[in-house]
Parts: C-alpha cells; structure tokens; sequence
C-alpha cells in the first residue's frame, strides 16, 4: 500500500515538476510589479545573503563524499565540464562583454559574472528527468561549487578588473560565506545525519527549498532591475543579443563534445551541467559587491537559460525517441 504523501514531499513533488512555471511566473510578476514599484525587491534584497546561504545549504545536504570521490573515476568527463564551465564559459562572457557593453562597465561586469559562476543546482533536475547520467552531473556541480570562492573572485579580477574596481579580497570573503561554508555545512551535516536518521524522504525536499530561495533572489533581481532598464531602453536590445547568445553556445558546445567523447547518458549530464549557470549566486555577487546595472544581463539570463533548458529537453527526448540501429548502444556508464 503506498503511502500518504506529505506537505513536504508535495511541495517537492510540485516544485520539481513546475519549476519552469514558478521561474517564468515569478519573472512576470517581478517585471510587472517592478514598473511599478520597486519596494517589494528592496525590502527582500535584505535578506539576500540569508537567500545565498540558504540556497547554497540545502544543495549541499543533497550532496555526498561518496558521490565526490566519483570524480576520481571518470576523468575524463570530469575534466571535459570543469573545463567547459572555467575555461570556455568565462572566455564567452568576457569576449561578448567587451563587444557589446564596452562603454558599460557595470553591464559588461554583470555578463562577465554569468560565465564565472559554477553550475546550476537544477542541472541536476534535467539531467534526471532524461534519465541522464546524474552521478556526473552531481560531481560537476559539487566540484564547481567548491571551487567557485577562489576562481570567482580571480576569474573577475582578471577579466573584469579594467571594466571596474574589483575588491579581490572582500568577494572572496563574501563567497567564502555564503556559498562555500554553507555548501561544506551542508555536506557535513547530511553526513552527519546520515549516519543517524533515514534520509530517504528528506532529501527530495532539499532541491525544492534550494530552489525556492533561488526564486526569491531572481525576483529581487528582476524588480529592482525594471525601473533602470525602463529608464534605459536603448540597452533592451543588447541584452536581449547577449544573453541569447550565451546559452545556446553553452549548451551545443557541451553537447557537441559530450556527443564526442562521451556516451549518450554522460553526454545529457555534460551538455546540462556546463550549459547552465547558477545565475542566483551571480545575482548575489551583483546585488552584495557591484552596483550599477549589473544585475540586468543576469535578469534577462534567467529567461533565456529556461528557454534554452527546455528547448534542449525537448531535442534529448527526440533523439531518445528515434530507433537505434543494431549495433549501437550507450555503452559503459
């Protein structure tokens, strides 16, 4: 007999099979309320560094040293989306950066933090949802993050230091606190836990409350930002060109090399897991260390990350659907 489902495993259920549309709504709701009002943000923007950590801690509790020592198996995946997300992500941003926004500085800034930061926690949704190779995906993520408060803060001193004063020291001790101690907390504590208490119907609802944080910070973002977008049209189309740019290279240049060098399982996790950037630790590091319009490519990233997210869903699941010849396989996973 199967059992009762809970509030909590509800609200996980509905936040991973609806997350597109929460994302999408809120974005609606932020922009609209944003032309008229920018006070909603302003007072949540407060509570940005309790979002940060929030959301940082929650993926972290879904993560395990097993999973970790993963990478140690699979070099040469590992080292494919590492090497997607630090090399050819933050090389994209910055060459757009100074072709589009060279007389914006704090635009070029906030392009520039969308190819730094690690990848995106709901990599990890997609890559499940096409029954993808999820322990990859995990690895990259984890990896990316643990990195992200030593390369962030020098990826943007080297990139965006002749854009704008750059406080090397000060970001590191900001990601320093809110997202690599929270991640490692995280971990800790599911270790911890795990070793007491079945975490069977805890885990689940982590991603969820990850998620939901991560809402309340894009619609910070995006309602602050509207009134100095609306103040500033002409940069519209810009934005517009940059940020959809960025993902689709992102995800066919993954893709590409996972199609490659990699078997169709890897090649889902490699392809969501350097495609998609964690824009909400972006957003953080905009709204907590520059100031300006940086936060507006971010805006529009989040709108055309999900676009792209979707449209490579929905290409994975035609090439799924296509009868294979005899002789082909996924081979060892």
């Amino acid at each position: 007999m199967e059992r009762e489902e809970t509030m909590f495993s509800a609200y996980a259920r509905f936040m991973r099979e609806r997350y597109s549309y929460v994302i999408s709504g809120t974005l609606i709701l932020a922009a609209i309320w944003g032309l008229f009002s920018s006070a909603p943000g302003l007072l949540l923007g407060r509570l940005s560094a309790l979002f940060m950590v929030t959301m940082i801690a929650a993926m972290g509790f879904t993560i395990t040293l097993k999973s970790l020592a993963m990478a140690a198996k699979d070099w040469r995946s590992f080292s494919l989306g590492m090497g997607l997300n630090f090399v050819l992500a933050p090389l994209l941003s910055w060459l757009l950066a100074r072709a589009v926004f060279s007389g914006h500085s704090d635009l070029a800034v906030g392009v520039i933090l969308i190819g730094v930061v690690p990848c995106a926690g709901m990599a990890m949704v997609w890559v499940g949802l096409l029954d993808g190779d999820v322990p990859l995906a995990t690895v990259i993520n984890a990896s990316t993050m643990i990195l992200a408060p030593f390369l962030i803060p020098t990826f943007m001193l080297f990139f965006a230091g002749s854009l704008m004063a750059v406080d090397t020291i000060g970001m590191f001790r900001t990601v320093f606190y809110t997202v690599l101690l929270p991640l490692v907390g995280g971990i800790a504590l599911r270790e911890w836990i795990g070793r007491r208490v079945d975490l069977k119907e805890c885990i689940p609802v982590m991603p969820a409350v990850s998620g939901t944080a991560a809402v309340f910070l894009m619609f910070v973002a995006v309602n602050t930002q509207i009134p100095k977008l609306a103040e500033n049209l002409s940069l519209l189309i810009p934005l517009v060109a940059v940020t959809i740019i960025i993902f689709p290279v992102l995800f066919w240049s993954a893709h590409l090399v996972g199609k490659n060098f990699l078997t169709p399982r890897k090649d889902i996790a490699l392809t969501y897991s350097a495609g998609m950037k964690n824009l909400p630790i972006a957003l953080g590091m905009a709204l907590m260390s520059f100031k300006g319009l940086s936060g507006l490519p971010l805006a529009a990233g989040f709108i055309f990350q999900m676009i792209t997210a979707v449209c490579f869903y929905r290409f994975f699941r035609r090439v799924q659907a296509q009868p294979r010849s005899s002789g082909s396989g996924d081979g060892p996973v």
